[in-house]
């Protein structure tokens, strides 16, 4: 079968300035939204010195207050269920999904008519950038129960693609989806790395060789791992395909970012309908966006009808790998993600973030390692050894020393590990990866 080559959208290959215009004209129109049709808003902007006429400039915007994740909870708890920072009537809205709890418990996001295609078409965008095309036919096993904005959206991203979509989710199990792909020999495939390395196993417990089900390209996010180079080497021999990693936010748009084929760093495809800023996280001032600038990402919705958001906190902690042109014709700055702020550890001074613990287990304990961090609950600041509960096969005294010492030449910290047989930890699924247990 011939695939239809499929190009990356126009203001995707725009200039910093020329987009910059675009978002500029989109920002003042989504103000006066904000002011008119958000009490939440209103309120906040009033407080903070800011009126109706008085619309700041999209290039520097840091005297305009952030809003946090809490604020979104106590806004819902304020007005239930969708919150006093919804600017349409309830009425308009026609989805309403969820974020992924991974700060604490859900918050509700309503979606109109408008919003929700815009979503489908960014997700669509994303889909170009890792290389899907509309031959493919794509088993999405990520979530799809629960109102979780990686369900629905992302496959309603594929259609929009025009591709075929297999809308199995991780909650039908390994069997299941695996019985489907030897049926229907889709050409993709998404999921988490954990899921997705979870069910290459499952296919060799079964006999199958899973590069031989026919899968040629892999989407993979929701949890860190798709861009550690050991785990995306590990899923790309295992499927004999090529691995590409996304990353978005359930409050602002599922997918935002995405890799190209060149796998330098993710790309972001939303300018038009999101502006990202990046910031200092202890100082909170904007940084510039350009080649090793390291932050905490920051969003404003640019077109957003039901419950826009302004300066949103998203705790994405990102290094920043690029801003020119790439060879795909994408101009976006190009990311990778770090861990996020509300992840980080402080141990004996170091900034510790589960991500980088991954990527050592990576190569010390094999790819895609099962861990739990244990800490005393709630608690970000720990005197050390840190505490590390690993799933590995060989669970010897000098397995368990190598580990320690791997991760001690690595981050700097002590740790404590104790091995435990696989399958002692939470298989990975439906569900967000799990780094900590707490005592």
């Amino acid at each position: 079968m011939t695939r239809a080559a499929v190009s990356c959208a126009p203001v995707e290959s725009l200039g910093p300035e020329e987009l910059l215009v675009l978002q500029r004209t989109r920002f003042a129109t989504q103000w006066l939204h904000l002011w008119d049709d958000s009490a939440f808003y209103r309120r906040k902007l009033r407080a903070a010195g800011f009126s109706r006429e008085r619309v700041p400039d999209l290039a520097d915007l840091r005297d305009v207050p952030f809003t946090e994740k809490t604020e979104i909870r106590a806004s819902q708890d304020a007005a239930p269920p969708l919150g006093e920072h919804l600017a349409v009537e309830p009425t308009a809205v026609r989805q309403v999904q969820m974020s992924s709890g991974t700060s604490g418990r859900p918050s509700m996001v309503p979606l109109t008519a408008a919003d929700a295609a815009d979503w489908a078409e960014i997700i669509r965008r994303g889909y170009v950038a890792v290389g899907f095309t509309p031959d493919d036919m794509i088993v999405h096993g990520f979530g799809m129960s629960r109102g979780w904005s990686g369900g629905l959206p992302m496959v309603e991203g594929i259609l929009a693609l025009g591709a075929t979509v297999l809308p199995l989710g991780a909650e039908a199990g390994s069997d299941r989806i695996l019985n489907a792909m030897e049926m229907l020999r889709p050409t993709g495939l998404q999921g988490s790395p954990g899921f997705l390395h979870a069910l290459g196993s499952r296919a060799q417990e079964r006999g199958l060789d899973p590069s031989g089900l026919g899968v040629r390209a892999i989407l993979t996010g929701g949890e860190p791992g798709g861009g550690i180079p050991s785990v995306r080497n590990a899923l790309q021999e295992m499927w004999g395909a090529r691995v590409c990693e996304v990353m978005g936010g359930s409050d602002i748009v599922v997918l935002m970012w995405a890799e190209c084929p060149n796998q330098d760093g993710m790309h972001f495809v939303a300018p038009d309908v999101v502006h990202a800023e990046i910031i200092d996280p202890v100082t909170e001032q904007p940084l510039p966006i350009e080649a090793g600038t390291q932050g905490e990402l920051v969003y404003t919705h640019l077109t957003r009808e039901a419950a826009p958001l302004l300066r949103f906190k998203h705790r994405d902690l990102v290094s920043v790998l690029g801003t020119g042109p790439c060879s795909c014709g994408r101009r976006t700055p190009r990311i990778r993600c770090d861990g996020r702020s509300d992840d980080m550890l402080i141990v004996k001074g170091v900034n510790l973030f589960p991500s980088a613990v991954q990527e050592v287990l990576a190569e010390a304990v094999g790819p895609s390692p099962v861990f739990r961090i244990r800490r005393p609950r709630g608690q970000y600041v720990l005197p050390g050894p840190v505490e590390l509960r690993v799933e590995a096969t060989d669970r010897e005294d000098g397995r368990r020393a190598a580990v320690e010492k791997a991760l001690h030449d690595a981050l700097a910290c002590r740790f404590a590990v104790t091995l435990v047989e696989p399958g002692a930890l939470a298989v990975p699924g439906a569900t967000k990866a799990v780094f900590f247990e707490e005592v």
